[in-house]
């Protein structure tokens, strides 16, 4: 709908028209052809939510246009349907002045019904309803119901609360469309889902059903542009060879929009991108004609096809033998950079070992990557991959190694304890690094039983909380607090931490306690074995001493014990400043954990703090994120505000919208430096201008239950049976934990334990 939508009912049949889906509509657009651009560029789609300021912007314009209404009466009346006014409505039909099923206007019969639904008036509605409001009368332009008025803009709870009280979803428009045609157009996943699943899964209307010209929604969705629509209806199983009056595709229509990740859905499901339309054009016509040849050559290759549609040989039957190589690949080039760094000049060896990575990289993407299996809409990259974590690995085992068969025999006989506590700390990291590699880090069971996922909206619906903040539009599932949903691991992770490249896995609930352990034996480690080194380097020193004097003081490291290892062997020397490279980002990455843990709070709901932080005060439009279309005045969403409950950790209007990343920015993310910043800025309460603390931000955890119950909750199973050492060392087996001393289920938190009150609050 258009501004005009909120002023008068007068104006409703120029906006109808404006906003109609279906391009054939509108007579100048009858007989369009891809061969003209600026035809293809008019067929726009509805506009995705209003945003509260447009509803404020129509109340505006509906006080100036009192002229266009005969009956100053009924103007009143669908005024205050549109506002929401219930005390206004109440009072005309309480009053007589009106009857609820002759309300309409005396041109298209638009109904305060009808306002109301368009305005997500829930309150009006049901009074109206309550009252004999017909909720199939047909009004506007289109003669469409209020049924279909609400779905155009996404309005599920009006569509919920209309099709519990008789709306038929059966019925179309004039332009033919039907409850899901509008609710795909309307752009909101969630109206499309619980259409999905309270329509269609029942019966009612069929996936594939079609407008007049032949268009599903499947093919709407691809149009728009619409990802997470056309995700959705393609696990309903919406067919992606139906085509149109103009023999039109989904993937012909998704490649005029161009937008990749809804390419990269419908070519992974089977589409046929050599299909020719009625005019002749397949889709890489289509792309040259409308500019979208990247989006398309995009999608191509992340499905595994060339540029030109046909499948990319791939080198490896399986795609764990083409991860296997990526990993085992950094421990190669590692052992040939140290080697050619302690036997040639260094000057060459830079120039060698840069043409090295160069190469590397080069046929990683080309010859291991393409044989990696294909899961969702994320490009499969080098940092997507085990390569990482690889890294990691070929570190340790080159530790290991030099350990092993030239340090530990020179400095067992002086130093047996320390060559003791380095054997019994490799042989845990190799241990836990395996682990948490294969550990499943709290993973929620997707959901698959349609009535289950049902009675969760049901439920979300009641509450006021139905999007995608509470609802994982992926899994189906209702997302507990402290949740996110994973790519990674296709699911939705309990008490989710973060995602760690170096062990290629995330952290969160059920393994979150393995990694602390993980990374401070890993300090641990590396310390132990500089100590060991050193004592390497003096027994070289000794043993060479003669020579050693001959040579002098090395540059900068004078006659250290450093110094003798650089002279006598080099390959361990550049071992040991590799490994105290790591341990920099590694002592970085303890601090911050450590503080988070004492804080309780883990590192993504600090994340979202920290956006908040640089979000306040700065002049950002609004955007509805969550697509949540609760209704104003919806009693229970305001009980839940006002508890404060779970609404400090949402997500920041405009928050996804991301810098480009330089070179220098992926590396001070990957080595978790930003989050030790970010943590000192807290600690030390860094002031803007107006001395205000910028970072203040511990104040808003609602988990903060004070540090010493923090770091209980963390460190102690929640099975106070178990000895206290077991409830330390080991992690939780299931989906319970510690929150504030008692002991909740992470699967089904909704709601956090009261800070004052050693008890759960009420648990929805």
């Amino acid at each position: 709908m258009t501004n005009e939508l909120e002023s008068t009912p007068q104006s409703s049949a120029s906006a109808d028209r404006e906003q109609t889906c279906d391009p054939s509509n509108n007579d100048s657009q009858e007989d369009i052809s891809l061969g003209d651009p600026n035809d293809i560029a008019s067929l726009s789609s509805l506009k995705a939510i209003r945003s509260e300021s447009e509803d404020t912007n129509r109340n505006e314009q509906a006080d100036h246009n009192d002229e266009v209404e005969e009956d100053p009466l009924l103007t009143r009346y669908h005024t205050a349907c549109q506002k929401g006014d219930l005390a206004t409505v109440k009072e005309m039909i309480h009053g007589r002045l009106l009857e609820v099923n002759k309300d309409g206007d005396t041109v298209e019969h638009i109904t305060g019904l009808h306002w109301a639904s368009i305005n997500n008036r829930l309150s009006v509605v049901d009074f109206l309803i309550s009252q004999g409001a017909d909720v199939n009368s047909r009004a506007g332009a289109l003669h469409a119901t209020p049924l279909h008025w609400a779905a155009r803009y996404g309005y599920v709870y009006i569509v919920d609360f209309l099709l519990k009280h008789g709306a038929d979803p059966t019925l179309t428009d004039d332009q033919g469309f039907n409850l899901l045609h509008l609710s795909v157009n309307s752009s909101n996943i969630m109206l499309v889902l619980y259409v999905l699943f309270n329509v269609v899964s029942k019966g009612f209307l069929n996936v594939d059903c079609q407008d007049p010209k032949g268009r599903t929604s499947l093919l709407w969705a691809a149009y728009q542009g619409d990802s997470l629509t056309v995700a959705a209806l393609l696990k309903f199983g919406a067919n992606i060879k139906i085509t149109d009056t103009e023999g039109f595709t989904p993937l012909h229509w998704g490649t005029v929009k161009g937008q990749p990740h809804v390419l990269k859905y419908l070519i992974q499901d089977g589409a046929d991108f050599f299909q020719k339309t009625d005019t002749g054009k397949d889709c890489f016509a289509i792309a040259q004609e409308m500019n979208t040849v990247y989006s398309l050559r995009e999608a191509l290759i992340h499905s595994g096809f060339d540029s030109h549609g046909y499948p990319i040989k791939k080198r490896f039957k399986k795609s764990q033998h083409a991860r296997l190589v990526t990993f085992i690949t950094p421990f190669l080039f590692l052992g040939l950079a140290f080697a050619l760094f302690s036997h040639v000049n260094p000057l060459f060896a830079i120039i060698v070992i840069f043409l090295m990575t160069f190469a590397t990289k080069k046929g990683l993407n080309k010859f291991v990557l393409p044989s990696y299996g294909r899961m969702g809409i994320h490009n499969v990259t080098l940092l997507r991959s085990p390569l990482l974590s690889g890294v990691f690995f070929g570190t340790l085992l080159w530790v290991t190694i030099v350990w092993f068969f030239k340090v530990m025999p020179w400095t067992f006989a002086d130093e047996p304890y320390a060559n003791i506590l380095m054997l019994m700390i490799l042989l845990f990291e190799f241990y836990l690094f395996g682990r948490l590699v294969n550990s499943d880090p709290g993973c929620l069971p997707e959901e698959t039983d349609h009535e289950n996922v049902r009675q969760t909206i049901s439920d979300l619906l009641e509450i006021g909380k139905f999007d995608t903040k509470n609802f994982c539009i992926e899994t189906w599932t209702r997302k507990p607090l402290r949740s996110k949903f994973s790519s990674l691991n296709n699911a939705v992770v309990a008490r989710f931490d973060h995602y760690c490249p170096w062990i290629f896995n995330d952290v969160g609930l059920k393994n979150h306690k393995a990694f602390i352990f993980f990374i401070a034996l890993m300090e641990s480690g590396i310390f132990t074995f500089f100590a060991l080194c050193l004592e390497y380097f003096d027994e070289l020193e000794d043993a060479y001493e003669d020579e050693y004097q001959k040579q002098g003081k090395c540059f900068i490291l004078g006659d250290s014990d450093l110094c003798s290892g650089l002279k006598y062997d080099k390959f361990v020397f550049l071992i040991l400043s590799w490994a105290m490279l790591q341990s920099i980002w590694v002592a970085s990455l303890i601090f911050v954990q450590a503080f988070q843990i004492c804080k309780g709070m883990t590192n993504s709901e600090f994340n979202v703090l920290m956006k908040e932080n640089k979000a306040a005060g700065a002049n950002v439009l609004p955007f509805n994120e969550n697509f949540n279309t609760t209704p104003e005045g919806f009693a229970p969403s305001i009980e839940l505000d006002e508890d404060n409950n779970d609404t400090v950790l949402a997500p920041v209007p405009g928050s996804t919208l991301r810098k480009p990343r330089t070179c220098f920015g992926v590396c001070y993310a990957v080595t978790g430096m930003d989050q030790w910043f970010a943590v000192i800025k807290e600690t030390i309460g860094i002031k803007d201008g107006s001395g205000h603390n910028v970072y203040s931000i511990t104040s808003k955890i609602p988990t903060n239950y004070g540090w010493k119950r923090n770091l209980k909750d963390f460190w102690l199973t929640s099975d106070v049976n178990a000895p206290l050492w077991r409830r330390i060392l080991y992690s939780p087996t299931g989906s319970k934990a510690l929150l504030n001393g008692i002991e909740v289920d992470y699967f089904k938190l909704y709601k956090f334990t009261n800070k004052d009150v050693e008890q759960v609050s009420d648990m929805v």
